[in-house]
């Protein structure tokens, strides 16, 4: 399998099917440089007349000129890549697919106002399915199935065969963006980190915000690292960057919007003097993390699982942590149509089990693991409880 099509693996089983995607588009987004372009003109899109990049202005003038301007093409599959750009772009897409659905299959990649249009109303409804791609991580470099186990214990169950996943050390200092990771070069990794910040920040920021408000945001950005897994005090933002506690909310908006970081939300039912509101914060890029780079990673991972396990098959994953007044807590826990399904501690070292970690796991009768950076663990250490090496457990999931 070639280095930059690993991706493939995660989405191909079910995005090119037409049993998943039913005679729709299929609208694929993702960060900047996460691979979409490439992964889409190496796989389904080989020819010139396949792919159609709306930020060419001969593209542009092309479908001015006549709107069934790639008809002509021998491809099955057209990719339009940054339509969403483009003034009234849903309506030419439902124009588009109405007329041509018979005749092509469409692709239609982009990153942050794709994800986000439906929000405002969707006059595609019905006519696309929606998928995303991730950084590179441990699943994309093995050949497991990419399925959604009847139960955590299952989940867990298939980690315990496993050998230790040799990528995990690359993927942990570079991040799992393909350049970086596959450049395996500490120099080249700043260097394409700073390049890609400045490429959103200075390009996609200017889609959603005003101008003068990029510094404060590229501020408000490097005041995350140190604060990452850890519940932020808004005031105290918004005091360090002179502006208001609003305005630090819809900065941390953007910067999810913009993919670069993403949040993870407290889960409060059934739990006394739980944490109701305040989120936790992580970075895209787990690279960029700093000292919690572990945690970071973990996060990263489980958010990627829970959304494609949600895009291939329907069921409702969300990603929470658990804190109460009283100082209990548990990084994360992965809920399964509202209700708790796994608990899930990031030890970097040794995979102690909290005393939290014991509590809720009994109370939700659910299993609990402590997943450690070190290598070869897989241990029960209790009636529910496991520790695990992430090397390890990091396989199984999508």
């Amino acid at each position: 399998m070639k280095p930059l099509h690993r991706q493939f693996r995660t989405v191909q089983p079910y995005w090119i099917s037409e049993e998943w995607l039913s005679g729709r588009m299929l609208f694929l987004s993702g960060s900047r440089q996460v691979g979409k372009t490439t992964l889409v003109k190496n796989t389904i899109c080989k020819t010139e007349d396949a792919y159609f990049n709306w930020d060419n202005r001969e593209v542009r003038k092309s479908h001015l000129a006549d709107s069934s301007f790639f008809a002509k093409s021998k491809s099955k599959w057209i990719c339009f890549d940054e339509i969403h750009k483009r003034p009234k772009w849903k309506d030419i897409l439902k124009g588009i697919y109405d007329v041509y659905k018979d005749d092509f299959n469409f692709v239609i990649t982009g990153s942050a106002s794709l994800d986000t249009f439906k929000k405002s109303g969707d006059s595609l409804l019905g006519r696309y399915f929606h998928t995303h791609l991730f950084p590179l991580n441990l699943p994309d470099f093995k050949e497991n199935d990419f399925v959604l186990p009847e139960n955590p214990e299952k989940l867990i169950k298939m980690s315990s065969d496993l050998k230790d996943a040799k990528e995990m050390g690359g993927l942990l200092k570079f991040g799992g963006f393909p350049e970086p990771y596959f450049a395996a070069s500490e120099s080249f990794h700043k260097r394409w980190s700073l390049n890609h910040r400045d490429l959103i920040l200075n390009e996609d920021l200017r889609d959603l915000t005003r101008v003068s408000e990029i510094d404060k945001i590229d501020s408000l950005l490097s005041m995350l690292t140190p604060s990452i897994g850890q519940t932020l005090s808004y005031r105290n933002l918004a005091n360090d960057l002179e502006t208001t506690h609003g305005s630090v909310r819809r900065w941390l908006n953007i910067l999810t919007t913009l993919q670069l970081v993403f949040p993870v939300s407290p889960y409060s039912k059934k739990i006394r003097r739980a944490f109701k509101q305040e989120k936790k914060w992580y970075f895209v890029d787990w690279s960029q993390a700093g000292e919690n780079r572990f945690e970071n990673y973990v996060a990263a991972s489980l958010m990627r699982a829970v959304t494609l396990w949600q895009d291939r098959f329907g069921e409702k994953m969300t990603l929470h942590f658990v804190r109460t007044h009283g100082g209990q807590e548990v990084d994360f826990l992965i809920c399964k149509n509202g209700d708790p399904w796994l608990f899930i501690e990031a030890k970097e070292g040794e995979p102690d089990v909290s005393k939290a970690l014991h509590k809720f796991t009994e109370e939700f009768e659910i299993p609990g693991i402590v997943v450690t950076a070190q290598a070869d663990w897989y241990k029960k250490a209790g009636k529910y409880i496991y520790q695990i090496s992430w090397a390890k457990f990091g396989q199984v999931l999508a």
